[in-house]
Parts: structure tokens; C-alpha cells; sequence
């Protein structure tokens, strides 16, 4: 067994031994990752598996001690595929006994404050006897509601949306105003302030595989930057040579020399944009950039880049955010029943806010982006049947239309109408009747008759009592419109002409 793997062992086995109390490491599990993953590099591991253990272990402060032995067995039932070992019958007989014997929930609503403190459990098994198939890594092509419910809710209050970014650490009032131009005020803003673009620096290409047409991320160290005028004096163009051990490309920004200021040769860049091509060289022109951060290098996952404001860094805002939705987003309600959610296929709304900040990978954002999608139509369209349910609550006067009187007024015209225009006509005559307001949409097509169907509706109210106002866009076509309407209801034979 590789030596990273047998340090694993040893911390998920001390782990099951203290209960899950998350201190097999000093100061958690998460601690010890970057160290791991060196090891795990220098053993040649599988970059997915090594993602997937990080992915697992950052988070498993936030989980419940259940969830961390779950957490734990189906990490160790992947890396046991992963070195392909053969699972023994007595143990898969028990794995599939367990998994019966759990009743199947809900995902639970957030529970009252903690207890003092987690009380060990009974002893655990080796961690090489857990049978593969009691928990299965997210696959891409799996229903992701299925997938992602099983996340257990921490203990701790409910989300406090309208609670003030100043109860975070290391945010004050001075940072509280900065935000605020922002638009964030409170944790909730927080949560619903949404990356603008995402550096995936989990697949990078080098610059000598770079190809025309490419819209991606790309990193390099700057050789040089220098901003030159332009041959007619006007306009000044910044260039930096950015280099990685391949190759060198060319990157360029029109009017913005201050940009000079912050990128220096030495510096760790990334630039994201397209690909062009310039005199048969690759270029790229007026990306987004930003300095690269060694961490973000190690940690090779997509990161969030979030619209910014004066004297804000992406670095500390991304801190921050951090802070925000690994604690509080799994604390949210989901207002949206399980039922809407299985039968339209969609993400618990905690888990969504989870990956459209910090995606797992790019199958789980597009998840998280279609279920926060869904949200906005979905209450679009709850106002929209409210506003419509009060508006049939309301009372308008009505007006009675005779059969007689119909039948008199198309006698009046110089030609038959179409049985759609008749049917118009009834409809709006059953609405003016009924005693509600009407909101009906009369269509068709440049010179089907729409005019003459206005002018019995406006005829039946005139004779009613009441008034009718019509109304166009322009002056040209309330001119027509009046021309129309004055020969339809005054003329010798009008609608409106007594008989």
C-alpha cells in the first residue's frame, strides 16, 4: 500500500475510534491536506482521487458525526476501487445489512443548539472492510437532487439572512462600507452575491497547447510589462509577455495603463479570455486577469472570481464568502416542497448556494445556476397568479348586452363578420357582463378585422352609459384609428346611429 494511503488509514481509523470528534489531527483533518497531497502527488495517485479527498475533508468540520462516518466509509470505499481490492462476501452481506436496516428521511430540519459534546461510539471497523458499495462518490450524470440530499444540516441556528457582514471576522465598518456600494449589507446579500466568472484551475492547458478560438484560463509568470503609444498618438497599448516552462504568449490591453501598476515581471498570473491570433501569433486581448495566489495553485478546483469594488481584493472577498456559505448556506430553508424539487429534477436550495460559489465541478454548477434559474421564474410566476387572483377579486361595472341588440348592429355593417371575430365578440361581451374587470388580448394578423371587433366592444359600453377611451402607440395610428372608429359607430349607418 502506498504511503499516503496507509497515512489515510491511520487518521480514518483513529478517527472512528474517537468517535468522529474530528481530532485524529490537531486542529482537524483538514489540516493535515496539504501535506497529504504532496504525498499523494510524490505516490502517483490519481489527480480525481486526490480531489475527491480534499473535497470530502474540507468540509468535514461543518458535518454531524454520522455524516462523518459516512463521509469517511465512502471516501475509503473509492480509494479501495481506486487500488483495486477485492471486498470480502462477510463484509458486502454487512454493508447491505446496514443499508437496510437505515430508514430512509428526509433531509432534516436544522435542530436546537448543540449538545455539550459528541459521545464516542462504538468501535469501527478497519476501514479496509467497508464494503464499496455503501457510499458512491457524485457521478455527473446522476439526478443531483438524489445525489446531493443526503448532506447533513450542522447544528446551530437557521440562517440569519438579514444579520450584518459585521459579525464576520475580520469585517468592520470600514470593510461594511466598502460592500455596502456592492449591494451587501447582510449575510444574505452575501449568499445571493453571485460569481461573475470562474478560474478552473483543476484543467489548465499550457501555453504551447493553446489553440485559435480558445476561451479559457491561463497562468504564467510575467517577463515583462510596458505600455507604448499607439502609431497616432492617441491610444496606448499595455503589453505583458506572460511565460510558462512551454512557451510565451502576448497579452494585450487598450487604454488602461494603470494596469502597469499592479502587474510586475516575476508575478504569478492569470489571465481568462479567448484566443486570437495576431501576424500568425497567439494572443489574447483585453482579458480579465488576476494575481495568483499558490494556494489556489495546490488546491487545482474552480474558483469564483466576484464582481469587486474600490479598495475590495478577490482574495479577501473570496476569504469572506468562504466564511459565509461553508457555515450558514446549509442552514438556509428550502422554501420549494421535496415533491417540486424531485418531479422538476432540481438541487436542495443550500446545496445550490454551496456550488454556484465554490462548484465542485462543472456539472454541479450548471445544477446550482438552473435551480437558483427555476427560483426566479418560479416566484415570477406565483406573483404573476397572485396579481391575477386579486385583479378577478375586484368589482367593475357591469353591462348587459341583448341578443337583439347584437344582432341589430351586425345587420349595420357593410360585411360578415368571421366566425373568430363573432366568437371575439361573445367573449368580450361575456366579460363585460360578469362584473369583474377585463384583461382579455384580442390577436391576429395586419387587416384580420381586429378594428372593427374594438369598435363593438367600445359600442356595447357606450350604449351602456359608460365611456371608453382608446388608445395607440402613435399619432399616426390614432389618426387612423379615429377615421375608423367615426365612420363605424357616427356614419349614416353606424353602430351607434339610432335606429
Amino acid at each position: 500500500m502506498k504511503s499516503s494511503i496507509e497515512k489515510l488509514q491511520k487518521f480514518f481509523n483513529l478517527e472512528a475510534d474517537r468517535g468522529y470528534d474530528n481530532k485524529a489531527v490537531l486542529g482537524g483533518l483538514a489540516k493535515m491536506l496539504d501535506s497529504w497531497e504532496a504525498d499523494a502527488r510524490r505516490d502517483q495517485l490519481p489527480e480525481e482521487l486526490i480531489q475527491a479527498v480534499r473535497m470530502r475533508l474540507r468540509d468535514y468540520d461543518n458535518l454531524s458525526p454520522d455524516s462523518r462516518r459516512d463521509a469517511l466509509k465512502g471516501l475509503w470505499n473509492r480509494i479501495r476501487r481506486e487500488e483495486g481490492k477485492d471486498i470480502t462476501p462477510e463484509v458486502e452481506k454487512q454493508a447491505e445489512q446496514e443499508k437496510a436496516a437505515t430508514p430512509k428521511q428526509e433531509k432534516p430540519s436544522p435542530p436546537p443548539p448543540p449538545p455539550p459534546a459528541a459521545q464516542a461510539t462504538s468501535a469501527e471497523p478497519d476501514y479496509e472492510t467497508y464494503d464499496e458499495g455503501e457510499e458512491e462518490e457524485p457521478k455527473p450524470k446522476a439526478a443531483p437532487p438524489k445525489k446531493r440530499a443526503a448532506r447533513a444540516v450542522p447544528d446551530g441556528p437557521p440562517a440569519a439572512f438579514e444579520a450584518s457582514v459585521t459579525v464576520l471576522d475580520g469585517v468592520g465598518p470600514r470593510s461594511a462600507e466598502r460592500l455596502a456600494r456592492l449591494g451587501i449589507h447582510t449575510l444574505g446579500d452575501m449568499l445571493y452575491h453571485f460569481p461573475r466568472r470562474y478560474d478552473d484551475y483543476s484543467q489548465l492547458k499550457t501555453i504551447n497547447r493553446l489553440e485559435y478560438g480558445d476561451e479559457l484560463t491561463v497562468i504564467g509568470t510575467v517577463q515583462s510589462a510596458n505600455v507604448r503609444k499607439l502609431y497616432s498618438g492617441k491610444s496606448q497599448l499595455v503589453e505583458v509577455i506572460l511565460s510558462d516552462s512551454t512557451a510565451a504568449l502576448r497579452v494585450t490591453w487598450f487604454n488602461q495603463p494603470w494596469i502597469t501598476k499592479s502587474i510586475k515581471p516575476g508575478m504569478q498570473l492569470a489571465v481568462a479570455g479567448k484566443v486570437e491570433q495576431y501576424l500568425g501569433r497567439l494572443v489574447m486581448t483585453n482579458p480579465e486577469w488576476e494575481m495568483v495566489d499558490e494556494k489556489n495553485l495546490l488546491t487545482s478546483r474552480i474558483l469564483p472570481v466576484y464582481p469587486l469594488t474600490a479598495n475590495i481584493s478577490q482574495r479577501w472577498l473570496r476569504t469572506q464568502m468562504d466564511k459565509v456559505v461553508n457555515y450558514w448556506a446549509l442552514r438556509v430553508q428550502d422554501p420549494i416542497p421535496a415533491s417540486v424539487r424531485q418531479q422538476s429534477d432540481l438541487l436542495d436550495l443550500p446545496e445550490a448556494l454551496i456550488q454556484v460559489h465554490f462548484p465542485e465541478s462543472w456539472e454541479d454548477l450548471k445544477a446550482a445556476q438552473h435551480r437558483l434559474a427555476f427560483d426566479e421564474i418560479f416566484y415570477l410566476q406565483i406573483g404573476v397568479v397572485q396579481q391575477k387572483r386579486h385583479w378577478a377579486e375586484r368589482t367593475a361595472t357591469p353591462f348587459s348586452v341583448e341578443q337583439a341588440w347584437v344582432d341589430a348592429q351586425l345587420e349595420k355593417l357593410p360585411y360578415r363578420l368571421t366566425n373568430a371575430q363573432q366568437q371575439a365578440i361573445v367573449d368580450i361581451y361575456q366579460d363585460l357582463s360578469n362584473g369583474r374587470p377585463m384583461n382579455r388580448l384580442i390577436q391576429g394578423d395586419v387587416g384580420s378585422g381586429k378594428t372593427v371587433v374594438a369598435a363593438l366592444g367600445a359600442a356595447a359600453v357606450l350604449q351602456g352609459g359608460g365611456q371608453v377611451a382608446i388608445m395607440a402607440p402613435t399619432s399616426i395610428l390614432a389618426e387612423q384609428h379615429y377615421k375608423s372608429f367615426s365612420q363605424l359607430l357616427n356614419g349614416e349607418e353606424g353602430l351607434l346611429t339610432p335606429e
